[in-house]
C-alpha cells in the first residue's frame, strides 16, 4: 500500500516557517528577503492581468536588492492572474 502524503495547508507552512530557528546564511538570501513582498503582491494582485502583476513582481524583487528574473516572474504573474498565489 502506498503511503499518501498530504498537502500542507497555507497556515502549517506559516506557522512552521515561524518556528524554523534563523539562519544567518539564508536571511541574506534575496528570495528570502523578497518573500513577504512577492506574498504580498500575490495577495493583492490576485485575479488582475499578469500584465500589471508582472511590474509589481519585479518591484518586489528590486526593492530587496534583487535582479527579477523575467521567465519565473512571467509564469508567477499568470499564476496570480489565475487566483492563486505561488509565494504561500
Amino acid at each position: 500500500m502506498a503511503r499518501r502524503t498530504r498537502r500542507q495547508s497555507p497556515l502549517q507552512r506559516e506557522l512552521l516557517r515561524l518556528l524554523r530557528p534563523p539562519v544567518p546564511q539564508l536571511a541574506r538570501q534575496v528570495s528570502e528577503q523578497a518573500a513577504f513582498g512577492l506574498a504580498e503582491v500575490g495577495h493583492s494582485h490576485a485575479g488582475r492581468p499578469a500584465a500589471e502583476v508582472l511590474p509589481a513582481l519585479e518591484e518586489a524583487v528590486r526593492s530587496v536588492g534583487g535582479k527579477p528574473d523575467r521567465a519565473a516572474l512571467v509564469e508567477f504573474a499568470e499564476q496570480i492572474e489565475a487566483g492563486e498565489n505561488p509565494f504561500l
